[in-house]
């Protein structure tokens, strides 16, 4: 098995990253361009080592008792590394009872721990940037009373409210067609564990977009627009899919800029080229 590949990152979402695995010691990268290091101990457990690698100094790398990662790194394909993370868990939708949230992913069938919180988070505690065109327009025609409550809280309510008020989630291995095997998971009823739904009942970005209302669909679409930069970088996206992250991209370019590397695929070549361009100027203001 190769020792090169690329997972997403949940807990909540943080785009993908890519892995250099060698067993006793493993490489991280979140641009392709700089890797942190972890190594096995004598006792079993991993740590972080090396501060920072960085692709350009690979010739003058020297890590204590990591050679075959040293090895690994001076020999790495480019990236952006095929993405292996399988095995999803995701939260079900209380009526249709089929995937409306990812919750977290995992590489290896033995790292898919017992679920215990199905709770779906979409941002960082700390990160509180997220603005939703769809509801500052509701807001503006429409003024609330009261406090107003911020866009990352709406979100994460609507999405979990659809799982309650008995919250289930289950994982399922991924194939390659993209239909999935139900696994394990919590609250399950007993026909879904061992089911295999086909593709087109997986949500393709991060969060169901069948919802009852166009409010509720534009909140959404304005989330998955939040993180398009992020998401250019999943494999296997479909084309029209591809295009309206690549539009959305191109409104946010200091993101863009970041996780560009590992986009595997560029449509609008132009746009792109410009918004990156946009984007340096911006860091070097």
């Amino acid at each position: 098995m190769s020792p090169y590949y690329g997972v997403r990152r949940f807990g909540p979402y943080l785009g993908v990253i890519q892995v250099i695995d060698v067993g006793d010691a493993c490489a991280y990268s979140t641009n392709g361009r700089t890797w942190r290091v972890r190594q096995q101990t004598a006792s079993g457990r991993f740590r972080w080592g090396v501060t920072q690698v960085s692709g350009e100094d690979l010739g003058e790398v020297r890590i204590v008792n990591a050679d075959n990662l040293v090895d690994a790194l001076k020999r790495q394909p480019p990236v952006p590394f095929p993405i292996r993370d399988r095995f999803e868990l995701w939260l079900l939708n209380r009526k249709t009872r089929k995937p409306l949230a990812l919750l977290r992913t995992r590489y290896k069938a033995l790292d898919m721990e017992q679920v215990t919180d199905p709770h779906w988070r979409p941002f960082l505690m700390t990160d509180t940037g997220f603005v939703s065109p769809t509801l500052a327009a509701q807001e503006k025609n429409h003024p609330r009373n009261g406090w107003p409550i911020p866009h990352r809280d709406q979100l994460e309510s609507q999405v979990n409210v659809a799982s309650r008020p008995m919250p289930a989630a289950q994982w399922f291995e991924r194939h390659s067609d993209g239909s999935g095997t139900g696994r394990s998971g919590l609250r399950l009823q007993d026909d879904e564990e061992g089911r295999t739904l086909v593709a087109e009942e997986f949500p393709e970005l991060l969060i169901s977009e069948d919802w009852d209302n166009e409010l509720q669909r534009g909140l959404v679409d304005d989330y998955h627009d939040w993180y398009a930069a992020s998401l250019l970088a999943h494999q296997n996206l479909s084309t029209a899919t591809r295009e309206r992250l690549e539009k959305a991209a191109c409104k946010r370019p200091k993101p863009l800029l970041a996780v560009y590397p590992l986009i595997p695929e560029i449509l609008d070549r132009d746009a792109i080229d410009v918004a990156l361009v946009s984007a340096r100027l911006m860091n070097a203001s």
